[in-house]
């Protein structure tokens, strides 16, 4: 008796007509074709995802420049400033803030602005010690790992 492949066709194929719902032409009714516009526009839809992120990095960074700008400030001298004072807001927040909170965004630029050195001239290392504390390196933990091959193996403790 001979296998017949039409139902799983069919139902494969509208599987691929329901991918290409709003494409034009023959993009959309031929499988052939649909099939590589639906491949095309899985591409496009991850690069575009990628695309979109950097978008909006641009956006954030060109809203915190015009309201730093605004107070005095250039945008790479308030995140370096940031940095100084220990403030850790991301650009997407501080665009918020730049956008819909012009009074805060205000005070987080004139604390930056209290923090910073003059212009060209490097930050008082000794001041910015006191203010966070002696940054000393973080032990890592100890792994059961190096404990065994501190040990001396069994085999050379009979030895001796």
């Amino acid at each position: 008796m001979r296998v017949k492949r039409g139902v799983s066709a069919h139902a494969r194929h509208k599987k691929m007509y329901a991918l290409t719902k709003g494409f034009r032409g023959k993009r959309r009714n031929t499988f052939k074709l649909a099939k590589n516009a639906a491949m095309k526009a899985g591409t496009n839809a991850y690069t575009g995802r990628r695309l979109k992120k950097r978008d909006f990095h641009q956006l954030w960074v060109l809203r915190i420049n015009n309201a730093c700008r605004e107070q005095g400030l250039r945008y790479s001298r308030f995140i370096y400033g940031l940095e100084l004072a220990g403030i850790k807001i991301d650009r997407k927040m501080l665009s918020e803030l730049s956008t819909n909170h012009a009074a805060v965004f205000k005070d987080v630029v004139e604390a930056v602005k209290a923090v910073l050195p003059p212009e060209g001239q490097a930050p008082n290392l000794e001041e910015i010690r006191k203010r966070f504390g002696k940054a000393t390196p973080k032990k890592m933990p100890e792994s059961p790992y190096m404990e065994e091959k501190a040990k001396p193996s069994k085999a050379k403790a009979k030895e001796e």
